[in-house]
């Protein structure tokens, strides 16, 4: 007996297996509808869940690996991020979550190219900046080197032009 599967509030009969008569078409009519419902969930250049590790006392600006945008072809992003940082100087850690909020302006000056605006709660001494490029980078505070640990978590939706 077939299953009804709903699809952006349209039925679709779905077989179960080894049932007749041939299913073809209804399964690709349901395939069709989930791939087209699953592009707006995830586009193109989103980002999916990442860590990176965070360095301590980094003073000029570090790319954060896999958090980089097309200017090409994302015209803004939201990046959700999480971040903590510990060290015996400063066991109990310090941490942050928030959202950076990108926005990319072509016409824009040399190195004004992405506007970069932030949410957070909680404060892990991190300052998060993005080349023209599209490359964010961050720079940290120094919380003691001894026994340290640094780990970023993100995820981005972007808005492609």
């Amino acid at each position: 007996m077939a299953i009804e599967l709903i699809v952006g509030g349209t039925p679709y009969l779905y077989p179960e297996s080894g049932e007749e008569p041939n299913w073809a078409v209804n399964a690709t009519d349901w395939s069709i509808a989930v791939t087209a419902v699953l592009s707006t969930i995830f586009g193109p250049n989103d980002i999916l869940s990442t860590s990176f590790t965070i360095d301590n006392n980094i003073t000029i600006s570090t790319n954060i690996n896999g958090l980089l945008f097309d200017p090409g072809t994302v015209r803004g992003a939201n990046v959700e991020y999480t971040v903590y940082r510990t060290s015996t100087l400063n066991p109990s850690g310090n941490s942050e979550t928030g959202t950076i909020y990108l926005n990319y302006d072509n016409s824009a000056s040399v190195g004004n190219k992405w506007q970069l605006g932030q949410k957070k709660v909680g404060e892990a001494g991190i300052i998060f900046s993005i080349t023209d490029s599209g490359q964010v980078q961050y720079k940290s505070t120094d919380i003691g080197t001894a026994g340290y640990f640094g780990k970023m978590t993100f995820s981005a939706k972007t808005l492609d032009q």
